[in-house]
């Protein structure tokens, strides 16, 4: 399953070269390049998921090292069906994600140790909700994340710590501040279906609209600094292609990123550094319906990330990748 290269420097010409016994999940297809330079050295490591669609019940989560060139199927003999949307631990050991428990056939919230054989711990089994979008707190202490449209805290053992009244009726994709004081995330407009981008404070109690548009949906933040966050935005209310936005907290106008294009969906940013994002998109060239990214949120340059490893985009959607530098 594990596939080793020379050097990135020779990353081009052993790109044919690569092969790995592993499943059908490892059948590269060729993909024209994106960008002429040579993609960013990068040496920590990515989790993300694929399936053929939301609701066909066959994600797969897997784990790539860029350091060692490594691709591992997590998610392989796991007992969870369509495990996605993982998160890092603040150290690298750990991710929490979502996935359907087999022996309640609910959504629930998983935990698991990267390097072990155990089955993940199901830290919501006692729930009768619909568990989702978890994510850990900055200290790795505590995990934010949804159960039938409220938000809720819980430790890593699953013990609920609090529940979160931030005046929504639907609430989603929470995501903590930097210090960890603060909630980011997706609640629904009032008297609308669609999605505005709010920030909570739990010292406080109170809710502030980050990036409310009227009928343009805007969901999926993703904390960047104690300044900045990501999130992705309709086109327009004509055109609802994703496109992924920089976000301030001091209220500034949020700023659309260089590399989007509208005649595609950009959308699952994760910051990689301090200008380098992940990202999923439509956009011509790639292998699915969705590929995996890198893009430069200054040049607005982007690489497939198959010039890294051609197993890891696919025919089917390549989703949430999350980073960690460690």
């Amino acid at each position: 399953m594990n596939c080793k290269m020379l050097s990135l420097c020779c990353l081009f010409v052993l790109v044919g070269l690569f092969s790995c016994s592993n499943s059908s999940q490892n059948n590269p297809i060729p993909e024209a390049p994106i960008d002429n330079t040579p993609p960013p050295v990068l040496t920590g490591k990515m989790v993300y998921h694929n399936y053929s669609c939301y609701n066909c019940n066959d994600a797969v989560l897997f784990l790539y090292n860029f350091s060692s060139n490594e691709r591992t199927v997590l998610s392989q003999n796991w007992q969870i069906t369509n495990p996605m949307n993982a998160h890092f631990s603040p150290d690298g050991k750990k991710i929490v994600f979502m996935g359907i428990s087999q022996t309640n056939n609910s959504w629930d919230v998983f935990i698991f140790t990267l390097g072990t054989n155990v089955q993940p711990q199901n830290l919501t089994s006692n729930s009768l909700g619909r568990d989702e979008d978890p994510k850990f707190s900055p200290d790795g202490t505590r995990i934010i994340f949804k159960q039938n449209g409220i938000l809720k805290e819980m430790d890593t053992q699953g013990n609920i710590i609090r529940t979160f009244t931030v005046g929504n009726s639907e609430a989603s994709m929470p995501y903590y501040t930097s210090d960890g004081n603060s909630i980011v995330y997706a609640g629904n407009e009032p008297n609308n279906n669609t999605l505005n981008i709010y920030l909570y404070s739990i010292a406080n109690n109170t809710t502030t609209a980050l990036s409310a548009i009227e009928k343009l949906e805007e969901y999926y933040p993703i904390v960047v600094d104690n300044a900045t966050f990501l999130f992705t935005r309709w086109e327009s209310t004509s055109n609802k292609n994703d496109q992924v936005y920089l976000g301030y907290f001091n209220n500034a106008i949020p700023l659309k990123l260089p590399f989007n294009e509208p005649d595609a969906n950009f959308s699952d940013a994760y910051p990689v550094n301090s200008h380098t994002l992940l990202i999923s998109s439509t956009k011509q060239g790639g292998i699915g319906e969705y590929d995996l990214y890198l893009a430069d949120m200054v040049t607005g340059k982007k690489w497939s990330l198959n010039l890294y490893n051609p197993y890891i985009n696919s025919n089917k959607n390549d989703l949430g990748g999350c980073y960690s530098p460690l």
